[in-house]
């Protein structure tokens, strides 16, 4: 699948059936409305595309009212591209997008992605004021030469398949009819950070996801839940909440994932929500937070079981997690200690942990890259790589106002790195970071891969 960024930038050279929203959860209509846009793409030898607008339009229009995103760009794109979707355009909103007529939209739309066939649901409009409702887009496609395709919209329980619903019952913390209506389990995702630990001498350490404000998920409570890592589904139970017994802190997604006693700080964690087990609660001593939290292990173990997931299951395609890292104190700069199952995952990990000193909520973001930019570098020893890889990220990163969000090292000597990096046009400051460093710098190898602590100059 293709993932484009700019309508301007973009002239496909072969003919689109498209079909243009938010499509924010990718639930069962959009499914529908998707999957009938890639059959007649199929059946008429042209390419399948989404056209789909990030930030949400409310956003910029009405940010009071903006609604939480059941789905990161990056979440979204995944979901599109597993459907078999040819092409994704994540085109900027902002007030000269909400501004532009509808005429002037469909006339670069037409010109840019060479649109053939354009399917909507019956409510839908775009353009200036939606003053490019249903009629009007009938009249655009007879100018500028494609078919309008009206779908109907799918019923749930006799009511509409809506992501406002969707959102409505993950706030109730009822996350069974969520799934009916998405076609899977809710979900969250990002980097698993490191909490206050107190999990581990509880005798239930977590993997801990910071929630984004603007993410929608479930209720604070208690669920069973799948955790996805790496290749592996595990069966777990996952606190959502601020932990009333100890501080009220920030709200975090915190999983205890049974039988399962491995690092992952920096690793990348989906949480699937299976069934609300109670809710949150304040405990008037440790010994009573303890016996509940066996308690609810033991139903989720059984709601589990019965759902057919009893222990971990290898996922079609899946991948240990290749790369782990961590902060770590320094007495004047700052400094990451990464480990990598092999020297490129290394590589990819301390880019990975450099980006997340940077920007601490980056790695919960979801971004899905669309810039794409090759490097080649030299040097004399496998340390003086590491420095200058991730100091050429952060000129690249400067030089060109993007945000790297995807690393791939295709190719790595004692001397010589060949990779492939893809950003986002959001820009971003180094904060404190100015450069990484030699200070101390040395890869160590061991029986389950390599490691390294680097020092960043602030």
């Amino acid at each position: 699948m293709q993932v484009l960024d700019d309508i301007s930038r973009i002239h496909l050279s072969q003919e689109t059936v498209l079909t243009i929203g938010a499509f924010d959860g990718v639930h069962r209509g959009h499914q529908a409305l998707i999957g009938a846009v890639i059959d007649r793409a199929r059946a008429s030898n042209r390419l399948s595309g989404v056209l789909t607008f990030h930030p949400h339009p409310a956003v910029v229009l009405a940010p009071e009212r903006a609604p939480r995103y059941l789905t990161t760009p990056g979440e979204k794109a995944a979901l599109l591209e597993r459907l078999g979707l040819d092409v994704l355009v994540l085109h900027p909103f902002n007030r000269e997008v909400a501004s532009t007529p509808a005429e002037a939209f469909m006339a670069t739309i037409s010109d840019r992605l060479r649109l053939r066939e354009l399917w909507v649901g019956p409510d839908f409009a775009l353009g200036r004021n939606r003053e490019g409702n249903i009629d009007r887009l009938g009249e655009l496609g007879q100018k500028f030469g494609y078919e309008l395709h009206v779908v109907q919209p799918i019923l749930g329980e006799e009511q509409i398949i809506s992501s406002s619903r969707i959102r409505s019952l993950l706030l109730e913390g009822r996350v069974a009819e969520a799934a009916d209506l998405l076609g899977r389990y809710p979900s969250v995702s990002g980097e698993v950070v490191v909490g206050a630990q107190r999990g581990h001498a509880l005798g239930y350490p977590t993997a801990n996801l910071q929630v984004r404000p603007e993410r929608a998920v479930p209720a604070d409570g208690i669920y069973a839940v799948l955790a996805i890592l790496g290749g592996e589904r595990y069966p777990a139970v996952a606190n959502v909440g601020v932990r009333p017994t100890f501080d009220n802190g920030e709200r975090l997604v915190e999983t205890y994932i049974f039988d399962f006693d491995q690092d992952i700080y920096g690793c990348d964690l989906v949480v699937e929500f299976v069934a609300r087990l109670r809710d949150e609660l304040r405990f008037t001593n440790i010994g009573e937070l303890i016996e509940q939290m066996g308690r609810d292990s033991d139903a989720a173990r059984s709601i589990l079981a019965a759902a057919g997931y009893p222990g971990p299951a290898s996922l079609e395609n899946g991948a240990s997690c290749p790369y782990r890292f961590r902060e770590v104190e320094h007495t004047a700069d700052r400094a990451l200690w990464v480990w990598g199952a092999e020297l490129p995952a290394l590589f990819v990990g301390a880019a990975r942990g450099m980006y997340s000193l940077m920007d601490e909520e980056l790695g919960d973001r979801g971004l899905v890259p669309t810039r794409w930019r090759n490097v080649a570098l030299e040097a004399v020893d496998r340390e003086t790589l590491l420095v200058e890889w991730l100091n050429e990220l952060l000129y690249l990163a400067e030089a060109e106002d993007l945000l790297f969000v995807d690393f791939q090292v295709t190719s790595l000597s004692d001397s010589r790195l060949e990779a492939r990096v893809g950003g986002v046009p959001a820009g971003v400051t180094r904060g404190d970071i100015k450069a990484a460093t030699f200070h101390g710098l040395e890869l160590l190898r061991d029986g389950e891969g390599w490691s390294t602590v680097i020092t960043f100059d602030v």
